[in-house]
């Protein structure tokens, strides 16, 4: 099943429709690629003082950056723009209300290998929610081309509906390209991994994760 991908004119209620009947989707071009060189511009100091990952997980040639509300204004457009929070919001509707969870910047260098593909809530200590239930909703936006050669973060779509616990390959997922200014939102509950870089550049995503 392929990654829903919706123009940069969707509605909140569109992405939401898409979240909850694949668990992800793309929507492309939704700001200038001049705001995200903007957010890479002042990330970058912070990047550069980043160590790698030290495990094959966190990726031993791969650098996370958090704390980014505090280190770029810029990102707050990201963080708070209208359509993000209208689909999260929905998403989350069950919940009271939402909040964010996690923000980072994520530099994927070259030679990096594939993460193991995963669900972002076993982060709650493997507690078993009951199926259907999404207690967070994420979003990734490329701050660089997306591509399955630089290490696209890699999908199954469709996949938040399975049994918890299951294992999944690379060859197995969908690799979600993407130009830059792009966004990929996708559910607490569906498999997923970034991809491995075979390229001679640094893929840049900003992570940005609200849970309920």
């Amino acid at each position: 099943m392929p990654i829903p991908r919706l123009p940069a004119s969707a509605t909140g209620d569109e992405v939401a429709a898409a979240l909850r009947d694949q668990g992800c989707a793309v929507v492309e071009r939704l700001v200038p690629r001049a705001l995200l060189d903007r957010v890479r511009d002042e990330l970058q100091p912070h990047l550069d003082a980043t160590e790698p990952g030290t495990d094959d997980f966190s990726g031993r040639r791969t650098r996370r950056t958090g704390a980014l509300i505090a280190r770029s204004p810029s990102c707050r457009e990201l963080i708070t723009h209208p359509l993000v929070l209208a689909a999260v919001g929905d998403v989350l509707g069950h919940a009271t209300n939402f909040q964010l969870h996690l923000t980072q910047m994520i530099g994927v260098c070259p030679e990096e290998l594939g993460q193991t593909i995963h669900r972002d809530q076993w982060a709650f200590d493997f507690f078993p929610f009951p199926a259907g239930y999404e207690v967070q909703c994420n979003t990734i936006w490329a701050v660089s081309d997306f591509s399955a050669a630089n290490g696209a973060t890699r999908l199954l779509p469709g996949s938040h509906r399975l049994a918890d616990r299951l294992e999944f390959t690379h060859e197995q997922a969908e690799a979600a390209e993407m130009p830059a200014g792009s966004i990929l939102f996708y559910t607490g509950a569906l498999y997923h991994g970034a991809g491995a870089n075979s390229s001679d550049a640094v893929r840049y995503g900003l992570n940005i994760t609200y849970g309920g």
